[in-house]
């Protein structure tokens, strides 16, 4: 069909300008026009539309043309005579299509180049010279690259399982652990080259191809250099493979549907804008002056006002009050090219030279004028400050563990179990969001490493986050949230000791900033008792130190209400249980002890937490491992652990070796009474009771 169709598209090209032809002929004219002079410059085009591809995958006829890739058009068109135009284009884009159906599930992208030529007819002998709108239609031959991939797997490395719902699972529905699967979602990033995938044996098939273009569309005329061209091209490619389907193409992924059995097709609907650089000849009427007029007297004005009018004046915007001679220019007494506003000197003598104030130069000025003319060491030029790029130290990364992230009050226990932690950290963003962070880090591992400590402490929300450059937070991911730390060798901070604190005040109603009088290092933190809780950021081993700050901030902010509190063991303690007397009343809400049982006290080898779904080469290692279980945390976290349960912390602390061993080098022993996170020294001090 497509030899047909060009054969008869080049016929009916070569009979119409052979019917012109005897048609001007054969026709006598009264009086002949002399023939049109063709004047040959190129015409260059932009143009922008839609590629829809038509092969294997998807029925060839479905969808709309108009709704596929974009593509870009850039040619040259040179026009050969009034019917004829030749075209050299450049076309680059992306082809793509997506089945899904019972039978299969296909995918592929391809990114294309092609390069052509095309001969464009106009009908120019049918249609009126002067018309705004031209059609025409193309012939050509092209050479098409492309370079085809598809998408099996997601972002996070699982691959594609369509099962019979509908759905896309990471595990196939025949699959003995399907029952284990979960749905993930396609990504659309098409990572697998399929030339090097090799599915149906093809080998190293060549990704270049020929192709005609046969196209129609038509051609309107701005201006008289500006076209505006709208059209639409089917290429015939030689090839079958761009979307890697062939009517031998079998197996699994081609289903009951086999190929269409002719090559692969393109459609390229567009419009572009192009401009011609001929000159177009205007023809003007140029009407004879009348001898009699004296047109220099209608020039009279004198801009700068010296008495020259502009017509003569050879040093126009002359300065006010400037005597000029009768060329219009400012008088220059001794002729060194210095007029007299601007002479410092206007006696120099002839020829000497001067400097631009009209001072004649002395023998010492010269020379130095030309070493700084021939100065290659910079010792004449002006010096100026500069901060030099490459001595702008990056700012390194700050990582922290967040602890807890709340929008409402907070749990007055729970405010007391942050507070106990001598480095903690509460930043408040606006009027809901309250976040509490420990430790201050320049690297990861060790940050991940006070993680680990916090979590078998009691905080089962610890994550490792960074600072950002706004002060706002945000977390490492889960990967990094779970790497091996064994090697990192850092003092842990103690949260389970005594510690003292600084507090200015406990309020019903929050405090302003005039208020606090630009008093730094503060932290607030609003408890579910309806209190605003003001305290220095800072901790204190000692009584003598925080009584030491205490003084400080009296003394240097006016804060006179300021007193101290003592915390041990995530709770809030007497002053008197600390070891100190004192006069003053406490108002410390009583707490109540929690009893422990000690049957119900079990260890855990905790071997991950993720906030997002697991990655392929996790999942597969947890799928390996015996007794994986998840728990729900709070903040969208998902803790896994790995063993079930152990009655003794040796048990569970051979069990962990076992997991390090076997890859999990981020695996770590947690405690539990009744399913509750408890710290791990107060479970074997229960235990050992």
């Amino acid at each position: 069909m497509l030899r047909r169709l060009s054969f008869l598209l080049i016929m009916f090209l070569f009979c119409t300008s052979v019917f012109s032809q005897e048609e001007n002929d054969s026709i006598a004219e009264p009086e002949e026009k002399a023939p049109q002079e063709m004047i040959y410059g190129p015409t260059v085009g932009l143009g922008v539309g839609m590629f829809k591809f038509y092969g294997d995958i998807l029925d060839e006829n479905y969808g709309n043309p108009l709704v596929s890739n974009i593509g870009y058009d850039l040619h040259v068109r040179q026009q050969l005579n009034a019917y004829l135009t030749a075209k050299f284009y450049v076309l680059f884009g992306t082809l793509s299509a997506n089945e899904r159906s019972i039978n299969r599930n296909l995918n592929f992208r391809s990114s294309i180049t092609v390069g052509g030529f095309a001969l464009m007819y106009n009908f120019d002998q049918f249609l009126p010279e002067d018309r705004i709108i031209s059609p025409f239609i193309s012939l050509g031959i092209e050479s098409v690259e492309f370079h085809s991939k598809t998408d099996l797997y997601d972002e996070f490395g699982n691959e594609y399982n369509y099962w019979s719902d509908g759905s896309i699972r990471n595990i196939a529905e025949t699959d003995p652990n399907a029952s284990n699967a979960i749905i993930i979602q396609r990504d659309y990033f098409y990572e697998t080259d399929l030339r090097e995938l090799n599915v149906d044996g093809y080998g190293k098939y060549p990704e270049r191809t020929f192709a005609i273009p046969l196209g129609i569309g038509a051609k309107m005329h701005m201006t008289k250099n500006i076209d505006f061209t709208v059209g639409t091209s089917l290429h015939f490619t030689f090839t079958d493979v761009i979307d890697n389907i062939t009517e031998e193409s079998g197996g699994e992924r081609i289903g009951t549907q086999a190929g269409n059995g002719g090559n692969d097709k393109f459609l390229m609907s567009s419009f572009s804008v192009s401009y011609n650089f001929l000159k177009h000849k205007k023809k003007e009427e140029i009407e004879e002056f009348e001898e009699d007029i004296d047109y220099l007297a209608y020039d009279t004005e004198d801009e700068d006002g010296d008495g020259v009018i502009d017509f003569i004046d050879e040093c126009p915007w002359t300065p006010p009050g400037v005597e000029v001679d009768e060329k219009g220019c400012p008088l220059d007494k001794d002729g060194d090219f210095v007029p007299n506003y601007k002479d410092d000197e206007l006696e120099t003598r002839e020829k000497a030279p001067v400097t631009p104030n009209g001072v004649e130069m002395t023998d010492t000025m010269i020379y130095i004028a030309y070493q700084r003319y021939l100065d290659s060491t910079g010792m004449f030029s002006d010096t100026e400050t500069r901060i030099i790029a490459a001595e702008k130290r990056k700012k390194k990364k700050k990582y922290k563990v967040q602890v807890g992230e709340f929008t409402e009050a907070i749990d007055a226990d729970l405010v007391d179990k942050f507070l106990s932690i001598p480095d903690v950290e509460i930043k408040t963003f606006g009027d809901s969001l309250t976040v509490i962070a420990v430790g201050d880090y320049d690297n990861l591992p060790e940050a991940i490493k006070r993680k680990m400590q916090l979590t078998s402490e009691g905080f089962d929300a610890a994550i490792v986050i960074e600072e950002e450059k706004d002060g706002t937070f945000k977390s490492v991911g889960d990967a990094a949230n779970n790497m091996s730390v064994d090697n990192v060798d850092s003092d842990p901070v103690n949260s389970q000791g005594l510690i003292f604190r600084v507090q200015l005040g406990a309020f019903s109603k929050r405090l302003s900033k005039n208020y606090l009088n630009g008093l730094n290092n503060i932290m607030e933190i609003k408890a579910d008792d309806g209190l605003w809780k003001y305290l220095y950021t800072g901790s204190f081993k000692t009584m003598e130190d925080a009584a030491s700050k205490k003084i400080d901030l009296a003394v240097d902010y006016g804060v006179e209400d300021a007193f101290i509190v003592a915390y041990k063991d995530g709770k809030r303690i007497p002053l008197s249980q600390a070891g100190v007397e004192s006069s003053a009343v406490e108002n410390i809400r009583p707490n109540e002890d929690k009893s422990y049982d000690k049957a119900s006290v079990k260890f855990k080898v905790q071997i991950g937490s993720y906030k997002n779904q697991l990655p392929t080469e996790v999942l597969s290692k947890f799928m390996e491992t015996e007794g994986v279980e998840q728990t729900e945390l709070e903040g969208g976290l998902t803790r896994y652990t790995a063993g079930g349960e152990f009655t003794s912390y040796e048990e569970a602390e051979a069990f962990k070796a076992k997991m390090v061993e076997n890859g999990i080098g981020g695996a770590f022993i947690i405690a539990l009474h009744k399913e509750e996170l408890i710290p791990v020294n107060k479970a074997k001090e229960i235990l050992s009771e």
